[in-house]
């Protein structure tokens, strides 16, 4: 492009978004964006009927990205259920519910190498890099939630893996509004373990990658230990098919919870939402 023959605010404006380019070639290292359509049943409705487990189908936006101060990981879930999805608060000795089969949940995952920050190296062993983490969750089905996330963040070198991670938070619960009272903001604590292994069976491809989220309880929000996961096993249909390595997976999500999200059942016992779904998986990286 030639500036010179550009009026003087758009050759202003041409040379900004030029040298913002620039900048971020320089700092941006690699980055992943990809598309998924899963489809599966067993989800847990979390209320007492006999329509409790039912399908869903789930379309997701998923980035990542690394920077030479650090990482970025988010995505959103778009989900379209067979059936009502409960949401509600518990109040009062009243209990309010309303349901509906369409909603969304957000995570935004940035994270700060501490070694860039501090100009000094704090590997060690497998230790790769300490990180100053931080996670905004949103969501609009099950109990609503918008929570904000702290902590660190460690990086791991464990042979085989493609990447290996694990996170210790500190969560700040806001509008924890299902089966509870709806002001029972509070703070607890997460440990999420997150990694992707690659490996091969005679010509064929194959990665199994997830997380696994410890959260502790939380007396202030009313909620209980949970345990949720989402493991990915994919095929490298791409490589196989089109000879394109890396592009289209074709294969299969689970989905497990223990005590579903911590919330406690409107019953008041201790009891809690279990979780086992299956899901098939098809994700097209771009």
């Amino acid at each position: 492009m030639n500036l010179k023959h550009l009026p003087h605010g758009l050759a202003l404006t041409a040379g900004l978004i030029a040298g913002q380019n620039a900048l971020a070639d320089d700092l941006l290292l690699w980055q992943s964006n990809s598309l998924s359509y899963l489809y599966g049943s067993n989800f847990q409705r979390m209320n007492y009927n006999a329509e409790e487990q039912r399908s869903q189908s789930t379309f997701t936006f998923e980035h990542a990205s690394g920077w030479v101060w650090g990482d970025v990981f988010y995505f959103i879930d778009y989900v379209n259920a067979d059936n009502n999805q409960s949401r509600g608060s518990f109040s009062n000795n009243t209990f309010e519910q309303k349901e509906h089969n369409t909603f969304y949940y957000m995570e935004f995952s940035p994270r700060v190498s501490l070694s860039w920050l501090s100009g000094q190296d704090l590997s060690a062993g497998p230790l790769k890099d300490v990180k100053a983490a931080f996670t905004y969750e949103k969501g609009e089905g099950g109990p609503g939630t918008e929570n904000y996330l702290y902590g660190l963040g460690f990086d791991w070198d464990v042979p085989g893996f493609a990447f290996f991670q694990t996170n210790l938070y500190r969560v700040k619960i806001n509008k924890q509004v299902f089966f509870a009272d709806s002001n029972s903001n509070g703070y607890t604590t997460q440990l999420t373990v997150a990694g992707a292994y690659p490996f091969a069976v005679g010509d064929q491809s194959f990665l199994v990658d997830g997380f696994v989220d410890w959260r502790a309880p939380s007396d202030e929000a009313g909620t209980q230990t949970s345990v949720g996961s989402s493991i990915q096993i994919k095929w490298d249909a791409g490589k196989a098919l089109f000879n394109q390595e890396s592009k289209l997976y074709i294969g299969t999500e689970l989905n497990m919870w223990h005590n579903k999200y911590g919330v406690k059942p409107v019953d008041g016992s201790t009891d809690g939402f279990d979780q086992t779904a299956v899901q098939a998986l098809v994700k097209y990286y771009f």
